[in-house]
């Protein structure tokens, strides 16, 4: 490795960054109803509630990909909007390794923190979970059925925000970004479901605040993950702030 890239390695190293691959996934995602106005709360401007306050939860494993090797990983999100446009809002992105951590981070502004993460597939029971601290923060588990038909790639959208707190501490450095990811997954297997999700209780990772009232239902799939992101806008700063810890810990309590 060296200090100083040549014109030939920034070229290869940003092919990766434009057109990431995540390959050999297996993904359990739960999906429920919350209360709006827990949607209308965590929503950092410019974003706004979209159709319904609708909740995804995932675990997912990534035998291989084009950038970071394999990794295992979550995520919570809720539905948003930003003009026309309807996507995810990530508020927990664990992820299991440094290098996965980092690249979604600095690339995208995934609010991704190291966690253990555990996906398994038995017979037709599916079980996810992530720890960090100790403690089990989220749990997920499906009852599935047959496997579905598969007609085409699945395609998703998720917003984030890329920003950096000050160097004195104090606000942040720059208004930060609001950046849109397009995902596809050519999918090889689906099955649908039953499930439930359990929040515990960890104060740097507060997902046992949200409410389910009413579960949608459990999908598991299989298959190989594209990515690509762009700017959307920017938001000012000091309006940002108080949404702009949710990537990092409590430094309070942090011994």
């Amino acid at each position: 490795m060296n200090w100083v890239k040549t014109a030939e390695e920034i070229k290869t190293i940003e092919d990766r960054l434009a057109t990431p691959e995540f390959l050999d996934g297996h993904y359990l995602t739960l999906t429920f109803l919350t209360r709006p106005e827990f949607v209308a709360r965590v929503l950092p401007p410019p974003l706004m509630p979209a159709s319904q306050p609708l909740v995804s939860v995932g675990v997912a494993t990534f035998g291989k990909s084009n950038c970071v090797g394999a990794f295992a990983g979550g995520a919570v999100n809720v539905l948003a909007r930003y003009n026309d446009i309807e996507g995810e809002y990530c508020l927990v992105m664990p992820m299991s390794t440094d290098v996965a951590l980092i690249f979604g981070r600095e690339l995208f502004g995934e609010p991704k923190k190291q966690a253990r993460a555990r996906l398994s597939l038995n017979g037709d029971t599916a079980r996810g979970s992530v720890e960090r601290y100790g403690i089990e923060y989220m749990g997920l588990e499906a009852n599935l059925g047959e496997p579905v038909a598969i007609t085409g790639p699945t395609h998703l959208r998720r917003f984030h925000f890329k920003f950096m707190h000050a160097a004195n501490g104090r606000g942040l450095e720059f208004d930060p970004i609001l950046v849109m990811v397009e995902f596809r997954t050519e999918l090889q297997l689906m099955r649908r479901g039953t499930g439930k999700v359990i929040f515990r209780r960890s104060h740097h990772d507060p997902v046992s605040e949200i409410e389910i009232v009413e579960m949608r239902e459990a999908v598991y799939t299989e298959g190989d993950l594209y990515a690509k992101a762009r700017r959307l806008t920017t938001v000012p700063a000091e309006k940002f702030l108080p949404y702009s810890f949710q990537n990092i810990d409590d430094y309070t309590l942090v011994e």
